[in-house]
């Protein structure tokens, strides 16, 4: 019986071990060596991306398999799929370059910038990795980021996304300049008075603003008379002073969000300390001079 079962033992087959192994570096550099727009022979590209005055090669494999709209537009039933050139309008050559590279290789360049072209770009095609990596740089450079000019082709879904998040690191008075700059790009010729006109097109914009973190002194310099012009709604300044004067709590989760600082870096918390006194004085009516 002994040898039987040692014979046993011995025919039986080793133990299966399995392990799963990755390392993308290779594919990555090999990837980034192609050359969009001077493609070598034998690369296979399969598609030319005709963006601005630029020519792009690509393979339908790869676009498709990172963006479903751009899987629908070359794969799918729409005209493009059949046709070796494609043309886009709705982003710039530079952005496009971008886009490639990080479909090929994972990687991006951001800067202040054109990252808002970028990142909308990312959300137009689906790519969610892009559009992460985009908006964390922005939160991080907002203050570079938010200016005028800068943010007005920034959809109003992202705007908003933006302004809600608590790291964004920016002073409330320059952000409140950057969103009203975004909206009368948006009024274009309104009919209607200026106040209300912007007031209807930043609605959702204004009620992420965190009025309370502003100082009393832009308190009254500049949300006062925004609010007398019927650009912001007059509770919004009223609700801010009372937080300021310790008036009162939170009496909604919107009312709430708009109380809760930001959490600045210790670069943007720091300020100037400014004293500042609100002088009030009473006219006596004219009969108590007689």
């Amino acid at each position: 019986m002994t040898d039987g079962a040692g014979k046993l033992a011995a025919d039986a087959p080793p133990a299966l071990v399995l392990g799963t192994f990755r390392d993308h570096r290779d594919l990555s550099q090999r990837l980034a060596r192609f050359d969009f727009e001077s493609p070598a022979p034998g690369s296979s590209w399969d598609v030319v991306l005709c963006v601005g005055g630029s020519r792009f090669h690509a393979h339908r494999f790869m676009l498709g398999l990172s963006s479903m709209p751009l899987n629908a537009m070359l794969t799918g039933r729409m005209r493009e799929s059949s046709q070796m050139e494609v043309t886009l309008n709705d982003v710039t050559s530079a952005t496009m370059a971008q886009v490639l590279t990080f479909i090929y290789t994972g990687e991006v360049q951001l800067a202040t910038h054109t990252v808002v072209q970028t990142l909308s770009a990312a959300e137009m095609y689906e790519l969610v990795g892009l559009r992460e990596l985009c908006k964390a740089f922005i939160l991080q450079h907002a203050a570079h980021v938010f200016k005028p000019q800068m943010i007005e082709p920034l959809p109003e879904k992202l705007l908003c996304e933006l302004i809600a998040m608590d790291d964004l690191q920016i002073r409330e008075s320059a952000l409140l300049d950057a969103i009203l700059a975004w909206g009368e790009a948006r009024l274009g010729d309104a009919s209607t008075p200026h106040g209300p006109a912007l007031q209807a097109i930043l609605a959702d914009i204004l009620a992420l603003i965190r009025f309370s973190s502003m100082s009393v002194r832009e308190l009254y310099c500049k949300v006062k008379p925004l609010a007398a012009a019927g650009v912001i709604p007059e509770h919004y300044l009223t609700e801010a002073l009372f937080y300021h004067l310790n008036w009162g709590a939170a009496t909604s989760q919107d009312h709430q969000v708009r109380m809760t600082p930001r959490t600045l870096s210790t670069t943007m918390r720091k300020r100037k300390r400014v004293s500042f006194i609100q002088n009030v004085s009473f006219s006596e009516p004219e009969s108590a001079h007689e």
